[in-house]
This record gives structure tokens, sequence and C-alpha cells, in this order.
């Protein structure tokens, strides 16, 4: 969906806390800013990089630049450095953005990363690449209609969309090693299963084996096909529905049991991921 707004002199500016949808989690903010016009100006006091969903055409001014007009093409990343100041008018916006931002113990633990350069650069824009679209296409997806996307996936999605603007700034330093050993894969899976009723953060996990997340990600993909969130998604499915069958306990706390925010949150889970009801499940 898109809409539009008059010229940028009819319109009065706000800061990130107009966009409604607010969160944070695991050492990333987040907003979520909709098809909607906006007028949005602010100074970051954190790096910030905003996932756009679609085109957003716009008179923009960056530092104490003029403004000029500039469109942030759909499906790309705009990297917003610390004590930057941004001003945009977005008179046609298609689908809208998620902007995060991130803590300084977030950026300490991804270790393989160096941003002296990206921030002197100053504000950078239209970062693309075949990952960062397909951050950008599933984000879009999962938010069709009336859905949204719950924190700990905000949290991974918020990491992914992290390293690989990085890499898209090639900011990225050269990897020492790559992969995972079988101990630390064992090391990561047994931390999962004993932390699936709590917060599975991706820097708690990169933690877990001190490692740089890019590694940890690249290596659980290599070795289950999975991402770190996928990963930690079907081990919460697979106690629930373990659970579901052998237990007698209320749906309720199954889900909470297993990491999830409430039973809505796991009925619409399961509906998702394996097309049943927690209670058609308990009662087959």
């Amino acid at each position: 969906m898109a809409a539009a707004i008059g010229r940028a002199r009819d319109v009065r500016y706000g800061g990130l806390e107009q966009f409604p949808i607010r969160g944070g989690v695991g050492g990333i903010d987040y907003c979520i800013a909709g098809s909607r016009p906006y007028a949005l100006e602010f100074m970051n006091g954190v790096d910030v990089i905003c996932l756009l969903l679609g085109d957003v055409v716009s008179t923009t001014r960056f530092e104490d630049d003029a403004e000029e007009p500039l469109v942030f093409r759909g499906e790309t990343a705009a990297f917003h450095p610390r004590r930057g100041r941004v001003r945009v008018a977005a008179s046609h916006v298609r689908h809208g953005f998620i902007a995060f931002s991130y803590s300084d113990e977030f950026q300490t633990d991804v270790c393989d990363v160096r941003l002296s350069e990206a921030r002197r650069a100053g504000s950078t824009n239209n970062i693309g690449g075949g990952s960062i679209r397909h951050l950008a296409r599933y984000a879009r997806e999962r938010m069709r209609g009336e859905r949204s996307l719950d924190p700990l996936e905000l949290q991974y999605l918020g990491g992914l969309v992290y390293l690989e603007t990085m890499n898209g700034l090639q900011a990225v330093r050269p990897a020492r090693r790559a992969g995972l050993s079988d101990g630390e894969f064992r090391r990561i899976a047994d931390f999962v299963e004993a932390g699936l009723d709590g917060d599975i953060s991706c820097a708690r996990i990169a933690r877990a084996v001190d490692l740089p997340l890019r590694v940890v990600f690249d290596g659980m993909k290599v070795r289950t096909g999975l991402s770190p969130y996928q990963f930690v998604l079907a081990r919460r499915i697979d106690k629930a529905c373990e659970l579901l069958a052998r237990s007698d306990l209320p749906i309720a706390e199954i889900a909470l049991a297993c990491g999830f925010a409430s039973q809505q949150h796991l009925t619409a889970t399961l509906s998702r991921k394996l097309g049943s009801t927690p209670r058609r499940l308990r009662d087959r």
C-alpha cells in the first residue's frame, strides 16, 4: 500500500515517537512505520538502521546540508550513525519501514565489525544486496494484514539487518574463522534448551560460546539450515507439542513454559507453522 502528502513545507516534523509500534529487546530498540506519509526529524544518540519495506519518495536533509529530493528504494537499508541529524519529509510511502537502534553492549558483542569509517562517512542510503532484500520481503510478508512480528522475531531480524548492513557498508573485517565446531554447536543447543522459557537473545547465544554474531548466524545456518531465530522457535514448538501430548498442564502454562508470550501467541505460531491449534494437537 502507498499514500501521499503535500509539499514538505506544509507539514510538521516529529521524532520517531510518532510511530506507535515501538519496543526493545536484547539491546535492540525498534519502531515500525506503516504506509502513511510522515515528516521525521531526529538527532540520534546511537546508530540507527532503517529497513525499507518499499519505496519512500522524500525531501531529505542530513546534518546541515541543503534539503534535496531523495528516493529511499524499497528492500534496501539506510544507515544513520550516532550523533547524526536526519530530516525526512516523506510524500509518498509504500509499505513503510522498520527502524532499529543498537546499544553499545550489542555492538560490543558484534566483535567482528569496525564502524569508525562508516560513522565518519555519515548517513548512507539505499544499501542493497540479496540478503537485505530477503529480510525486507520476509518482514513485509509477516506484517501483511493484521499480523505482526513478535519481539523475539524482531530482535533476530534486527540483528541480521545490522550484520548485512555492515557487510553492505564494507565495515566487516575479514572473518578470522567460520563455522561452528561440534562442541560449540552442542553448547548453543544446550543453552537454548535450558532457556526455552526465557529470553534467548542473539547476543546471549553469541556470548554463550564467546563468538562473533556473524560466526553464530552463519555456522547455525550451515549446520541446521535455520537461522538462530528459526532454531529457537523450532525447539519451542517441539517442546510445546511434547507437553501438549504428554501432560495435563493448561495451554496457557505450556505457552509460558516454552517461551511464548501468551496462549494466543502459541496458538498463532502453531497455526502458522503446523496448521493446527494447541487444542487440536492435544485432542489427537
